[in-house]
């Protein structure tokens, strides 16, 4: 993962972090936000939501966790190299040339910021491949891995800086 997009998740996270996984497992590299929710649920410093392909269903779920920061994490085609990481925010979604689920997403953020008020950003993951079939590609691979690795360090850091 590349510098920038690490300094530029640090200072947008803020506070208690909710990450929101969409996708779908049975479409290759959809199944990203899945498998990354599914992979730190158990973490304590996180709340996790694994949205599967109706992330709208979790919006109440959602806002009783009251997130400071909700982190939607996505595979989405916005024209960049498989693999490819960037911080979108809502609001933006519809003019950045994404694609797939743009609408829907930028509507589910509106909807979250409204019953949350948090902060709401929008982790998308350019796919290689979103055929009918399960695992992930391997640049994808390699980008949940690098997630899973970054991560906790930067939600932690932002807790422990709660916590004193």
């Amino acid at each position: 993962m590349d510098t920038q997009l690490k300094n530029q998740l640090i200072h947008f996270i803020e506070g208690r972090v909710c990450l929101l996984g969409i996708g779908n497992r049975y479409h290759h590299d959809d199944a990203l936000g899945p498998y990354l929710a599914e992979a730190i649920e158990s973490r304590p410093d996180y709340d996790v939501i694994d949205a599967g392909v109706m992330p709208e269903d979790y919006i109440e779920m959602t806002a009783k966790k009251h997130p400071e920061t909700i982190l939607m994490v996505d595979a989405t085609d916005f024209g960049g190299e498989p693999g490819e990481v960037r911080l979108l925010y809502p609001e933006y979604v519809s003019h950045s040339g994404v694609s797939t689920h743009a609408g829907s997403l930028r509507m589910l953020a509106e909807f979250l910021q409204a019953r949350t008020h948090a902060r709401i950003g929008l982790l998308a993951v350019q796919p290689a491949d979103v055929s009918d079939g399960k695992g992930l590609s391997p640049p994808v691979s390699k980008t949940l891995n690098d997630l899973l690795d970054v991560l906790p360090d930067i939600c932690d850091h932002k807790i422990d800086v709660l916590h004193h």
